[in-house]
């Protein structure tokens, strides 16, 4: 199987950098191999400051990002056309109650992805108001998990 080739116009603007290369994670970090792939065409980069970075490469770095894919979902259409009109009410609103308006309708649409997490309150919501069915979203992506939770 051919190895995926990175690239950098996918990582985000806000996404620091690694400059560390005696770590012992920079092969599976997106932060080092974000940075091995910089085009010289940018000028300035937003980097992790390898002086408080030093003591993490000993032990577990709080500013590790794995490398591997996640798959997000796109959309989910599919469900709220098989609800009913009371519990499509429920669903729409408990799900607005979460991600605010916005958020609500850009996940529905496919504009915004949904993560893992995400997903797992879609299912579990629709399942409450009695939809079972084998797919409950419109489409599905595998994308670099940019942020991990300290970010």
């Amino acid at each position: 199987m051919e190895k995926e080739t990175f690239d950098y116009s996918m990582v985000p603007n806000n996404f620091s950098l690694c400059i560390e290369q005696d770590c012992p994670n920079a092969d599976t970090c997106l932060r080092r191999i974000a940075y091995d792939h910089v085009p010289a065409s940018i000028t300035f980069l937003s980097i992790l400051n390898p002086k408080a970075n030093k003591e993490a490469t000993r032990k577990r770095c709080q500013h590790y990002c794995s490398n591997e894919k996640v798959r997000y979902a796109k959309g989910f259409v599919r469900t709220t056309g098989v609800l009913t009109v009371n519990a499509a009410s429920t669903f729409r609103y408990k799900l607005i109650a979460t991600w605010g308006i916005r958020r609500y309708y850009q996940k529905r649409k496919g504009e915004t992805l949904l993560s893992p997490a995400e997903q797992l309150q879609v299912i579990s919501l629709a399942q409450k108001l009695g939809v079972h069915q084998e797919e409950y979203f419109d489409n599905y992506i595998e994308e670099y998990k940019w942020h991990n939770e300290t970010d």
